[in-house]
Protein backbone atom coordinates (compact mmCIF):
# COMPACT_ATOMS: atom_id res chain seq x y z
CA UNK A 1 0.00 0.00 0.00
CA UNK A 2 1.42 3.60 -0.96
CA UNK A 3 0.45 6.77 0.15
CA UNK A 4 -1.89 7.61 -2.82
CA UNK A 5 -3.47 4.79 -1.61
CA UNK A 6 -3.82 5.51 1.93
CA UNK A 7 -5.84 9.10 0.47
CA UNK A 8 -7.84 7.32 -0.95
CA UNK A 9 -9.17 5.24 1.42
CA UNK A 10 -9.24 8.37 4.04
CA UNK A 11 -11.66 9.81 1.80
CA UNK A 12 -13.63 6.65 1.76
CA UNK A 13 -14.21 6.46 -2.03
CA UNK A 14 -11.75 3.76 -2.77
CA UNK A 15 -12.37 1.47 -0.31
CA UNK A 16 -16.43 1.87 -0.52
CA UNK A 17 -16.17 1.25 -4.46
CA UNK A 18 -14.78 -2.24 -3.80
CA UNK A 19 -17.31 -2.70 -0.93
CA UNK A 20 -19.72 -2.30 -3.45
CA UNK A 21 -18.35 -4.58 -5.52
CA UNK A 22 -17.95 -6.93 -3.32
CA UNK A 23 -15.88 -9.08 -5.13
CA UNK A 24 -13.23 -9.64 -2.06
CA UNK A 25 -9.89 -10.53 -3.32
CA UNK A 26 -8.10 -13.94 -1.93
CA UNK A 27 -5.23 -12.94 0.13
CA UNK A 28 -2.11 -15.26 -0.44
CA UNK A 29 -0.64 -14.31 2.90
CA UNK A 30 1.73 -11.14 3.81
CA UNK A 31 4.09 -10.82 0.79
CA UNK A 32 6.33 -8.45 -1.07
CA UNK A 33 3.35 -5.71 -2.82
CA UNK A 34 3.60 -5.41 -6.58
CA UNK A 35 2.63 -2.36 -5.97
CA UNK A 36 4.48 -1.18 -3.25
CA UNK A 37 6.36 2.90 -3.52
CA UNK A 38 8.61 4.11 -0.53
CA UNK A 39 6.41 6.01 1.55
CA UNK A 40 8.47 9.43 1.51
CA UNK A 41 8.89 9.04 -2.46
CA UNK A 42 7.97 12.27 -3.99
CA UNK A 43 9.18 11.84 -7.51
CA UNK A 44 6.47 11.23 -10.25
CA UNK A 45 7.38 8.99 -13.50
CA UNK A 46 8.78 10.75 -16.53
CA UNK A 47 5.92 12.00 -18.75
CA UNK A 48 7.29 10.90 -21.86
CA UNK A 49 4.82 9.52 -24.31
CA UNK A 50 5.61 6.30 -25.54
CA UNK A 51 5.65 5.74 -29.15
CA UNK A 52 3.13 3.93 -31.03
CA UNK A 53 4.08 1.85 -33.89
CA UNK A 54 1.07 1.20 -36.10
CA UNK A 55 0.75 -2.01 -37.20
CA UNK A 56 0.16 -2.59 -41.20
CA UNK A 57 -3.38 -3.33 -40.65
CA UNK A 58 -4.02 -0.50 -38.79
CA UNK A 59 -3.85 3.53 -39.65
CA UNK A 60 -1.50 5.99 -37.66
CA UNK A 61 -4.15 7.78 -35.87
CA UNK A 62 -7.05 5.73 -36.14
CA UNK A 63 -10.91 7.26 -35.72
CA UNK A 64 -12.16 6.29 -32.09
CA UNK A 65 -15.55 8.62 -32.43
CA UNK A 66 -18.03 10.49 -34.83
CA UNK A 67 -20.16 12.71 -33.16
CA UNK A 68 -22.16 14.41 -35.47
CA UNK A 69 -20.00 15.77 -38.21
CA UNK A 70 -16.94 15.84 -35.97
CA UNK A 71 -14.15 13.13 -36.31
CA UNK A 72 -12.15 12.40 -32.74
CA UNK A 73 -9.24 10.32 -33.70
CA UNK A 74 -7.02 8.14 -30.81
CA UNK A 75 -4.22 11.17 -31.72
CA UNK A 76 -6.84 13.74 -30.14
CA UNK A 77 -6.86 11.76 -26.85
CA UNK A 78 -3.79 10.54 -26.75
CA UNK A 79 -1.65 13.27 -24.90
CA UNK A 80 -4.95 13.16 -21.88
CA UNK A 81 -4.34 9.48 -22.36
CA UNK A 82 -0.44 9.33 -21.43
CA UNK A 83 -0.90 11.49 -18.41
CA UNK A 84 -3.63 9.51 -16.85
CA UNK A 85 -1.61 6.04 -17.17
CA UNK A 86 1.64 7.64 -15.90
CA UNK A 87 0.27 9.45 -13.44
CA UNK A 88 -1.30 6.13 -11.79
CA UNK A 89 0.19 4.78 -9.11
CA UNK A 90 0.59 1.33 -10.01
CA UNK A 91 4.68 1.02 -11.46
CA UNK A 92 3.29 -2.38 -13.57
CA UNK A 93 0.60 -0.77 -15.63
CA UNK A 94 3.09 2.50 -16.29
CA UNK A 95 5.60 0.07 -17.33
CA UNK A 96 3.33 -2.05 -19.38
CA UNK A 97 2.04 1.29 -21.33
CA UNK A 98 5.28 2.64 -22.29
CA UNK A 99 7.05 -1.00 -23.03
CA UNK A 100 4.75 -3.73 -23.06
CA UNK A 101 7.45 -6.32 -24.20
CA UNK A 102 9.67 -5.47 -21.63
CA UNK A 103 6.89 -5.36 -19.21
CA UNK A 104 5.79 -8.96 -20.01
CA UNK A 105 9.44 -9.92 -19.68
CA UNK A 106 9.80 -9.05 -16.03
CA UNK A 107 5.80 -10.27 -15.34
CA UNK A 108 7.10 -13.58 -16.53
CA UNK A 109 9.83 -13.85 -14.06
CA UNK A 110 7.68 -12.16 -11.20
CA UNK A 111 5.27 -15.26 -12.13
CA UNK A 112 7.70 -18.14 -12.09
CA UNK A 113 9.42 -16.42 -8.64
CA UNK A 114 5.98 -16.25 -7.26
CA UNK A 115 5.16 -20.13 -8.10
CA UNK A 116 8.25 -20.90 -6.30
CA UNK A 117 7.31 -19.22 -3.45
CA UNK A 118 4.61 -20.85 -3.13
CA UNK A 119 5.04 -24.18 -3.23
CA UNK A 120 7.81 -23.48 -0.92
CA UNK A 121 5.18 -22.47 1.38
CA UNK A 122 3.00 -25.12 0.45
CA UNK A 123 6.23 -27.87 1.26
CA UNK A 124 6.89 -26.12 4.90
CA UNK A 125 2.73 -25.79 5.63
CA UNK A 126 2.45 -29.88 5.07
CA UNK A 127 5.85 -30.78 6.57
CA UNK A 128 4.28 -29.00 9.65
CA UNK A 129 1.24 -30.57 9.07
CA UNK A 130 -0.61 -26.79 8.57
CA UNK A 131 -2.80 -24.96 6.43
CA UNK A 132 -0.98 -22.27 4.61
CA UNK A 133 -2.80 -20.07 6.70
CA UNK A 134 -2.00 -21.34 9.79
CA UNK A 135 1.76 -21.35 8.53
CA UNK A 136 1.31 -17.82 8.12
CA UNK A 137 -0.48 -16.63 11.22
CA UNK A 138 2.34 -18.47 13.28
CA UNK A 139 4.98 -17.34 11.13
CA UNK A 140 3.90 -13.64 10.51
CA UNK A 141 0.32 -12.31 11.74
CA UNK A 142 1.05 -13.86 15.45
CA UNK A 143 4.75 -11.48 15.04
CA UNK A 144 3.90 -8.31 13.46
CA UNK A 145 4.09 -5.51 16.55
CA UNK A 146 1.62 -2.69 16.53
CA UNK A 147 3.25 0.85 15.57
CA UNK A 148 4.70 3.09 18.55
CA UNK A 149 3.12 6.27 18.35
CA UNK A 150 6.24 7.79 17.61
CA UNK A 151 6.24 5.70 14.41
CA UNK A 152 2.93 6.95 13.59
CA UNK A 153 3.67 10.47 13.76
CA UNK A 154 7.00 10.19 11.73
CA UNK A 155 5.26 7.94 8.61
CA UNK A 156 2.65 10.88 9.02
CA UNK A 157 4.80 13.93 9.32
CA UNK A 158 7.28 12.22 6.83
CA UNK A 159 4.11 12.10 4.05
CA UNK A 160 2.14 15.76 5.19
CA UNK A 161 2.44 16.61 1.30
CA UNK A 162 1.14 13.89 0.01
CA UNK A 163 -1.96 13.77 2.84
CA UNK A 164 -3.22 17.30 2.05
CA UNK A 165 -4.90 18.53 4.86
CA UNK A 166 -5.79 15.26 6.40
CA UNK A 167 -5.27 15.49 10.03
CA UNK A 168 -3.53 12.83 11.94
CA UNK A 169 -6.60 11.02 13.57
CA UNK A 170 -8.55 10.72 10.29
CA UNK A 171 -5.66 8.96 8.65
CA UNK A 172 -4.34 6.84 11.95
CA UNK A 173 -6.02 3.90 11.17
CA UNK A 174 -4.36 3.55 7.72
CA UNK A 175 -1.00 4.42 9.12
CA UNK A 176 -0.87 1.87 11.50
CA UNK A 177 -2.53 -0.51 8.41
CA UNK A 178 0.78 0.80 5.94
CA UNK A 179 3.49 0.04 8.32
CA UNK A 180 1.70 -3.16 9.58
CA UNK A 181 1.86 -4.29 6.15
CA UNK A 182 5.44 -2.60 6.04
CA UNK A 183 6.36 -5.52 8.68
CA UNK A 184 4.57 -8.06 7.43
CA UNK A 185 6.64 -7.39 3.93
CA UNK A 186 9.74 -7.70 5.65
CA UNK A 187 8.48 -11.16 7.86
CA UNK A 188 7.34 -12.82 4.49
CA UNK A 189 10.57 -12.01 2.83
CA UNK A 190 12.37 -13.64 5.81
CA UNK A 191 10.23 -16.81 6.06
CA UNK A 192 10.87 -16.95 2.08
CA UNK A 193 15.01 -16.86 2.34
CA UNK A 194 14.81 -19.43 5.40
CA UNK A 195 12.70 -22.04 3.17
CA UNK A 196 14.74 -21.35 0.06
CA UNK A 197 17.71 -22.76 1.90
CA UNK A 198 16.13 -25.93 3.42
CA UNK A 199 14.10 -27.44 0.44
CA UNK A 200 15.60 -28.07 -2.82
CA UNK A 201 15.12 -25.21 -4.99
CA UNK A 202 16.42 -25.77 -8.63
CA UNK A 203 16.44 -23.96 -11.84
CA UNK A 204 15.44 -24.49 -15.60
CA UNK A 205 15.13 -23.11 -18.79
CA UNK A 206 14.94 -19.38 -18.75
CA UNK A 207 11.30 -17.97 -18.54
CA UNK A 208 12.17 -15.80 -21.28
CA UNK A 209 14.20 -17.84 -23.89
CA UNK A 210 12.21 -17.78 -26.88
CA UNK A 211 10.51 -20.10 -28.41
CA UNK A 212 10.32 -22.66 -25.40
CA UNK A 213 8.66 -25.83 -26.15
CA UNK A 214 5.01 -26.94 -24.58
CA UNK A 215 6.50 -28.93 -20.96
CA UNK A 216 9.76 -27.03 -20.92
CA UNK A 217 10.85 -27.55 -16.85
CA UNK A 218 11.93 -23.72 -15.89
CA UNK A 219 12.19 -24.31 -12.42
CA UNK A 220 11.14 -27.45 -9.94
CA UNK A 221 11.04 -27.04 -5.83
CA UNK A 222 11.58 -30.76 -3.85
CA UNK A 223 11.50 -31.77 -7.28
CA UNK A 224 8.00 -30.71 -8.14
CA UNK A 225 8.42 -29.40 -11.49
CA UNK A 226 6.92 -25.63 -13.15
CA UNK A 227 6.73 -25.99 -16.38
CA UNK A 228 6.35 -23.21 -19.21
CA UNK A 229 2.95 -23.90 -19.85
CA UNK A 230 1.61 -22.72 -16.43
CA UNK A 231 3.54 -19.08 -16.88
CA UNK A 232 1.95 -18.53 -20.78
CA UNK A 233 -1.36 -19.13 -18.84
CA UNK A 234 -0.83 -17.03 -15.95
CA UNK A 235 0.63 -14.00 -18.56
CA UNK A 236 -2.80 -14.06 -20.86
CA UNK A 237 -4.61 -13.12 -17.85
CA UNK A 238 -1.62 -10.63 -16.59
CA UNK A 239 -1.64 -9.11 -19.87
CA UNK A 240 -5.18 -8.66 -20.42
CA UNK A 241 -6.19 -7.07 -17.58
CA UNK A 242 -3.29 -4.00 -17.92
CA UNK A 243 -4.80 -3.80 -21.23
CA UNK A 244 -8.33 -3.40 -19.70
CA UNK A 245 -7.69 -1.21 -17.49
CA UNK A 246 -5.81 1.12 -20.16
CA UNK A 247 -8.93 0.84 -22.62
CA UNK A 248 -11.22 1.96 -19.38
CA UNK A 249 -8.55 5.25 -19.22
CA UNK A 250 -9.14 5.96 -22.72
CA UNK A 251 -12.84 5.17 -22.82
CA UNK A 252 -13.31 7.24 -20.00
CA UNK A 253 -11.32 10.14 -21.29
CA UNK A 254 -13.20 9.88 -25.15
CA UNK A 255 -16.38 9.59 -23.21
CA UNK A 256 -15.68 13.14 -21.66
CA UNK A 257 -14.63 14.72 -24.55
CA UNK A 258 -17.85 13.22 -27.13
CA UNK A 259 -20.10 14.82 -23.28
CA UNK A 260 -17.81 17.84 -23.62
CA UNK A 261 -19.11 18.26 -27.57
CA UNK A 262 -22.70 17.51 -26.95
CA UNK A 263 -23.01 19.84 -23.90
CA UNK A 264 -21.28 22.70 -26.50
CA UNK A 265 -23.92 21.22 -29.60
CA UNK A 266 -26.68 21.84 -26.82
CA UNK A 267 -25.06 25.44 -25.37
CA UNK A 268 -25.42 26.45 -29.14
CA UNK A 269 -28.57 25.19 -29.47
CA UNK A 270 -30.21 27.23 -26.52
CA UNK A 271 -28.28 30.24 -27.28
CA UNK A 272 -26.10 29.84 -23.60
CA UNK A 273 -23.24 29.11 -22.43
CA UNK A 274 -22.10 25.61 -21.54
CA UNK A 275 -21.48 26.64 -18.01
CA UNK A 276 -25.11 27.03 -17.90
CA UNK A 277 -25.90 23.21 -18.96
CA UNK A 278 -23.98 22.32 -16.18
CA UNK A 279 -25.31 24.27 -13.72
CA UNK A 280 -28.85 23.94 -14.04
CA UNK A 281 -28.90 19.91 -15.63
CA UNK A 282 -26.14 18.79 -12.79
CA UNK A 283 -24.77 21.21 -10.21
CA UNK A 284 -27.82 22.70 -9.27
CA UNK A 285 -29.88 18.93 -8.71
CA UNK A 286 -26.73 18.04 -5.68
CA UNK A 287 -28.25 17.80 -2.59
CA UNK A 288 -26.52 17.51 0.78
CA UNK A 289 -27.20 13.77 1.73
CA UNK A 290 -28.83 13.51 5.33
CA UNK A 291 -27.41 12.21 8.20
CA UNK A 292 -30.03 9.13 7.86
CA UNK A 293 -28.76 8.37 4.42
CA UNK A 294 -24.69 8.85 5.98
CA UNK A 295 -25.38 6.62 8.72
CA UNK A 296 -27.30 4.06 6.50
CA UNK A 297 -24.23 4.17 4.36
CA UNK A 298 -21.87 3.49 7.27
CA UNK A 299 -23.91 0.54 8.44
CA UNK A 300 -24.17 -1.13 5.42
CA UNK A 301 -20.75 -0.60 4.27
CA UNK A 302 -18.55 -0.29 7.96
CA UNK A 303 -17.11 -3.50 7.67
CA UNK A 304 -15.24 -2.72 4.77
CA UNK A 305 -14.86 0.96 6.21
CA UNK A 306 -11.67 1.81 8.06
CA UNK A 307 -12.87 4.46 10.60
CA UNK A 308 -15.95 4.63 12.81
CA UNK A 309 -18.69 6.77 11.41
CA UNK A 310 -17.69 9.29 13.05
CA UNK A 311 -14.36 10.31 11.42
CA UNK A 312 -15.98 8.94 8.04
CA UNK A 313 -19.03 10.77 7.84
CA UNK A 314 -17.27 13.79 5.44
CA UNK A 315 -15.75 11.22 2.99
CA UNK A 316 -18.81 9.22 2.96
CA UNK A 317 -20.70 12.31 2.29
CA UNK A 318 -18.35 13.59 -0.80
CA UNK A 319 -18.80 10.09 -2.05
CA UNK A 320 -22.67 10.19 -2.27
CA UNK A 321 -22.62 12.98 -3.55
CA UNK A 322 -19.79 12.33 -5.91
CA UNK A 323 -22.85 9.27 -6.54
CA UNK A 324 -25.01 12.04 -7.72
CA UNK A 325 -23.18 13.69 -9.90
CA UNK A 326 -22.16 11.00 -11.48
CA UNK A 327 -25.56 9.80 -11.59
CA UNK A 328 -26.78 13.17 -13.28
CA UNK A 329 -23.72 13.41 -15.74
CA UNK A 330 -24.54 9.81 -17.01
CA UNK A 331 -28.48 10.84 -17.34
CA UNK A 332 -27.55 14.26 -19.20
CA UNK A 333 -25.11 12.59 -21.14
CA UNK A 334 -27.71 9.57 -22.34
CA UNK A 335 -30.33 12.68 -23.34
CA UNK A 336 -27.71 14.09 -25.25
CA UNK A 337 -26.52 10.82 -27.15
CA UNK A 338 -29.87 10.25 -28.02
CA UNK A 339 -30.67 13.30 -30.11
CA UNK A 340 -26.88 12.65 -31.16
CA UNK A 341 -25.20 11.10 -34.40
CA UNK A 342 -22.94 9.06 -32.68
CA UNK A 343 -20.50 6.08 -33.66
CA UNK A 344 -18.18 4.41 -30.89
CA UNK A 345 -15.01 3.14 -32.90
CA UNK A 346 -13.10 2.40 -30.10
CA UNK A 347 -12.19 -1.42 -29.64
CA UNK A 348 -12.34 -3.33 -26.55
CA UNK A 349 -9.77 -5.98 -25.83
CA UNK A 350 -10.40 -9.21 -26.22
CA UNK A 351 -10.59 -11.15 -23.47
CA UNK A 352 -7.89 -14.22 -24.26
CA UNK A 353 -9.35 -18.09 -23.44
CA UNK A 354 -7.74 -19.83 -20.92
CA UNK A 355 -7.53 -23.72 -20.61
CA UNK A 356 -9.54 -23.59 -17.44
CA UNK A 357 -9.53 -27.04 -16.01
CA UNK A 358 -12.76 -29.12 -14.56
CA UNK A 359 -10.73 -30.94 -12.12
CA UNK A 360 -13.15 -32.42 -9.65
CA UNK A 361 -15.49 -30.07 -9.57
CA UNK A 362 -18.93 -30.28 -9.33
CA UNK A 363 -20.53 -30.93 -12.84
CA UNK A 364 -23.70 -31.01 -14.33
CA UNK A 365 -25.20 -30.44 -17.86
CA UNK A 366 -24.11 -32.65 -21.05
CA UNK A 367 -20.22 -33.88 -21.27
CA UNK A 368 -20.35 -33.17 -24.97
CA UNK A 369 -22.10 -29.49 -24.44
CA UNK A 370 -20.24 -27.17 -26.82
CA UNK A 371 -20.28 -24.31 -24.28
CA UNK A 372 -19.02 -25.53 -20.45
CA UNK A 373 -19.26 -22.22 -17.29
CA UNK A 374 -16.11 -23.13 -14.46
CA UNK A 375 -17.19 -21.19 -11.71
CA UNK A 376 -14.39 -20.28 -8.54
CA UNK A 377 -16.63 -19.83 -5.20
CA UNK A 378 -16.53 -19.39 -1.74
CA UNK A 379 -19.39 -20.23 0.19
CA UNK A 380 -19.12 -17.24 2.45
CA UNK A 381 -18.48 -14.35 -0.53
CA UNK A 382 -21.46 -12.28 -0.40
CA UNK A 383 -20.80 -11.65 -4.34
CA UNK A 384 -21.07 -15.34 -4.49
CA UNK A 385 -24.24 -15.66 -3.09
CA UNK A 386 -26.04 -12.79 -5.45
CA UNK A 387 -24.10 -14.51 -8.12
CA UNK A 388 -25.72 -17.83 -7.84
CA UNK A 389 -29.21 -17.50 -8.42
CA UNK A 390 -28.80 -14.81 -10.94
CA UNK A 391 -26.24 -17.55 -12.80
CA UNK A 392 -28.84 -20.49 -12.00
CA UNK A 393 -31.91 -18.47 -14.02
CA UNK A 394 -29.91 -17.79 -16.85
CA UNK A 395 -28.83 -21.41 -17.29
CA UNK A 396 -32.26 -22.42 -17.31
CA UNK A 397 -33.23 -21.32 -20.55
CA UNK A 398 -29.99 -23.52 -21.79
CA UNK A 399 -31.30 -26.58 -20.28
CA UNK A 400 -28.22 -28.85 -20.35
CA UNK A 401 -27.11 -27.21 -23.31
CA UNK A 402 -24.33 -25.44 -21.25
CA UNK A 403 -22.33 -27.67 -18.90
CA UNK A 404 -21.58 -26.26 -15.18
CA UNK A 405 -19.10 -26.79 -13.43
CA UNK A 406 -18.16 -25.38 -9.48
CA UNK A 407 -14.44 -25.48 -8.17
CA UNK A 408 -13.95 -24.03 -4.82
CA UNK A 409 -11.46 -21.06 -3.68
CA UNK A 410 -12.52 -20.38 -0.20
CA UNK A 411 -10.95 -16.79 0.91
CA UNK A 412 -9.89 -18.51 4.01
CA UNK A 413 -8.22 -15.08 5.14
CA UNK A 414 -11.26 -12.96 4.59
CA UNK A 415 -14.07 -15.46 6.04
CA UNK A 416 -13.31 -17.80 8.78
CA UNK A 417 -16.17 -20.22 7.49
CA UNK A 418 -15.37 -20.74 4.12
CA UNK A 419 -12.96 -23.09 4.14
CA UNK A 420 -15.32 -25.10 6.34
CA UNK A 421 -18.22 -24.88 3.75
CA UNK A 422 -15.85 -25.76 1.30
CA UNK A 423 -15.62 -29.48 2.65
CA UNK A 424 -19.02 -29.40 4.15
CA UNK A 425 -20.15 -28.89 0.32
CA UNK A 426 -17.64 -31.61 -0.93
CA UNK A 427 -19.34 -34.47 1.86
CA UNK A 428 -22.47 -32.88 -0.51
CA UNK A 429 -21.29 -33.95 -3.80
CA UNK A 430 -20.14 -37.57 -2.29
CA UNK A 431 -23.50 -38.14 -1.58
CA UNK A 432 -25.31 -36.63 -4.91
CA UNK A 433 -26.77 -33.64 -3.03
CA UNK A 434 -24.30 -30.68 -4.15
CA UNK A 435 -26.46 -28.35 -5.94
CA UNK A 436 -29.75 -28.93 -3.30
CA UNK A 437 -26.94 -28.71 -0.49
CA UNK A 438 -24.83 -25.43 -1.66
CA UNK A 439 -28.70 -23.54 -2.22
CA UNK A 440 -28.83 -23.75 0.77
CA UNK A 441 -25.28 -22.78 1.87
CA UNK A 442 -25.37 -19.75 -0.41
CA UNK A 443 -28.77 -18.91 1.49
CA UNK A 444 -27.37 -18.93 4.79
CA UNK A 445 -24.24 -17.19 4.66
CA UNK A 446 -23.88 -16.11 8.10
CA UNK A 447 -24.48 -18.81 10.01
CA UNK A 448 -21.97 -21.56 8.12
CA UNK A 449 -20.52 -22.84 11.43
CA UNK A 450 -20.09 -26.56 11.99
CA UNK A 451 -23.32 -27.48 13.56
CA UNK A 452 -25.40 -25.57 11.15
CA UNK A 453 -23.56 -27.18 7.93
CA UNK A 454 -24.72 -30.53 9.22
CA UNK A 455 -28.01 -29.05 10.09
CA UNK A 456 -28.28 -28.16 6.24
CA UNK A 457 -26.97 -32.06 5.63
CA UNK A 458 -29.89 -33.53 7.23
CA UNK A 459 -32.21 -31.15 5.64
CA UNK A 460 -31.53 -32.57 2.14
CA UNK A 461 -31.44 -35.93 3.32
CA UNK A 462 -28.26 -37.15 3.43
CA UNK A 463 -26.79 -39.88 5.64
CA UNK A 464 -25.88 -37.89 8.24
CA UNK A 465 -23.36 -40.39 9.85
CA UNK A 466 -21.38 -40.98 6.60
CA UNK A 467 -21.88 -36.76 6.06
CA UNK A 468 -20.26 -36.21 9.58
CA UNK A 469 -17.37 -38.50 9.59
CA UNK A 470 -15.90 -37.26 5.90
CA UNK A 471 -16.72 -33.64 7.04
CA UNK A 472 -14.76 -33.89 10.19
CA UNK A 473 -12.02 -35.92 9.18
CA UNK A 474 -11.05 -33.40 6.19
CA UNK A 475 -10.94 -36.04 3.65
CA UNK A 476 -11.73 -33.50 0.96
CA UNK A 477 -8.87 -31.20 1.88
CA UNK A 478 -6.39 -32.41 -1.37
CA UNK A 479 -9.05 -32.03 -3.59
CA UNK A 480 -9.93 -28.38 -2.21
CA UNK A 481 -6.32 -27.04 -2.09
CA UNK A 482 -5.72 -28.43 -5.18
CA UNK A 483 -8.98 -26.02 -6.55
CA UNK A 484 -7.33 -23.09 -4.82
CA UNK A 485 -3.84 -23.93 -6.31
CA UNK A 486 -4.50 -24.03 -9.60
CA UNK A 487 -7.15 -20.96 -9.35
CA UNK A 488 -4.02 -18.88 -8.03
CA UNK A 489 -1.75 -20.27 -11.66
CA UNK A 490 -4.97 -18.55 -13.62
CA UNK A 491 -4.48 -15.96 -11.81
CA UNK A 492 -7.87 -15.26 -9.83
CA UNK A 493 -7.89 -12.79 -7.39
CA UNK A 494 -11.61 -12.80 -6.53
CA UNK A 495 -14.44 -14.36 -6.17
CA UNK A 496 -16.80 -15.31 -7.96
CA UNK A 497 -14.36 -15.92 -10.67
CA UNK A 498 -16.48 -17.56 -14.07
CA UNK A 499 -14.91 -18.76 -17.27
CA UNK A 500 -17.34 -19.61 -20.02
CA UNK A 501 -15.32 -21.61 -22.64
CA UNK A 502 -12.09 -20.45 -21.19
CA UNK A 503 -13.04 -16.94 -21.82
CA UNK A 504 -13.37 -15.01 -18.15
CA UNK A 505 -16.88 -13.10 -17.33
CA UNK A 506 -16.33 -9.47 -17.21
CA UNK A 507 -19.88 -8.41 -16.47
CA UNK A 508 -21.32 -10.21 -13.80
CA UNK A 509 -25.34 -9.49 -14.65
CA UNK A 510 -27.82 -11.68 -16.17
CA UNK A 511 -27.77 -9.85 -19.57
CA UNK A 512 -23.79 -9.98 -19.40
CA UNK A 513 -23.64 -13.43 -18.52
CA UNK A 514 -26.16 -14.41 -21.14
CA UNK A 515 -24.14 -12.58 -24.10
CA UNK A 516 -21.50 -14.31 -22.94
CA UNK A 517 -22.49 -17.54 -23.42
CA UNK A 518 -24.39 -17.06 -26.69
CA UNK A 519 -20.98 -15.83 -27.57
CA UNK A 520 -19.49 -18.93 -26.18
CA UNK A 521 -22.23 -20.36 -28.86
CA UNK A 522 -21.10 -18.39 -31.79
CA UNK A 523 -17.86 -19.21 -31.64
CA UNK A 524 -18.26 -22.95 -31.18
CA UNK A 525 -20.68 -22.85 -34.12
CA UNK A 526 -18.07 -21.38 -36.32
CA UNK A 527 -14.83 -23.68 -35.08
Amino acid sequence: MNLQNIIAIVFVIGAITVALAQRPKRPAGPRPSTEKAAPTATSSPKAKAPVAQPSPIQPADPTVAVVNDTTITAADIADQVNTAVLKDSDPFLRAFFENRETAIKEARQRALDARVNALLMAAEAKKRGLTKDELLNREIDSKIASPSEAEIRATYDANRAQLGNADLETVRPQLVNYIKGQRSEELYRTLLNRLKMTNAVMKGADVNAPNLAPGTVLASVNGQPIRVDVINERMKTYAYKLEMRIYTVRKQILDRRINDLLILAEATKRKVGPEEIVRTEITEKIKQPTEAEIAKFYAENKERINGDLASTRTGISTYLQQQQQEQLEKELADRLRAGAKLQLLLKEPEPPAMIVAVGNGAVRGDPNAAVMVIEFTDFQCSACGAMYPVMEDVLKSYSNRVRFVIRNFPLTRAHENAMRAAHAAEAAKAQGKFWEYIDLLFKNQTALDSESLKKYATQVGMDRKRFDAEFESGKYDVDIRRDIEEGEVYGIEATPTIYINGVALTEFSADGLRRAIDKAFARAGKR
